[in-house]
């Protein structure tokens, strides 16, 4: 009964090995592919195209692709920039228009998904093109509220002048008084 128990588990680890090594085969190597180009309007910056292909050169569709550029915010991070999928072919592009000039760097990730494994590939570029610095527009009413602001201000001081003045005023006046009745009640 014992070596029926010690066989059959010796069977069943066996068996587990071989469908993890089965299952590690079936996942296939996935490359990803990256090129980066000027897009063809000015204001969308640049075309990041993408290729997705498993280890036996057969494309990878509808492979979601993650893009993200590192950064130093409050220490090195990883910015996210979007995402795009992937079309038959194993091909997608991603627009991209940076915030500064010079040299970018971009990570492209695929999570994997059935038997195409992840992947991630990096390039670097130097965008000589860059979104606008932000520029507020000027409220219509803009002029007139620093105006206001200012003339605001102006008759709140006033009105504190005036109420200064008639505390000291009175303060003076009734001192006067009692002054007047101390002189008063010594000649009486």
């Amino acid at each position: 009964m014992t070596r029926r128990i010690a066989a059959s588990l010796a069977l069943s680890v066996i068996a587990m090995l071989l469908l993890a090594t089965l299952a590690d085969a079936a996942t296939q190597q996935t490359t990803i592919q990256l090129s980066v180009a000027a897009a063809e309007k000015a204001e969308q910056g640049y075309a990041i195209a993408v290729r997705v292909r498993t280890a036996d050169g057969k494309p990878v569709n509808e492979a979601t692709i993650s893009f993200y550029e590192p950064v130093d915010l409050f220490g090195a991070r990883q910015m996210s920039l979007g995402t795009t999928t992937t079309d038959g072919q194993g091909q997608g592009i991603f627009l991209y228009l940076p915030a500064q000039l010079g040299s970018h760097q971009i990570i492209a990730r695929f999570a994997g998904r059935d038997q195409a494994a992840k992947a991630e590939a990096t390039t670097t570029f130097d965008a000589d093109v860059a979104a606008a610095v932000y520029q507020p527009e000027t409220v219509p009413l803009s002029g007139f509220s620093q105006v206001v602001t200012v003339a605001v201000g102006v008759i709140v001081l006033a009105v504190w002048a005036v109420i200064a003045f008639a505390l000291v005023s009175t303060a003076r006046g009734v001192r006067r008084g009692a002054r007047d009745l101390g002189t008063k009640g010594d000649l009486a």
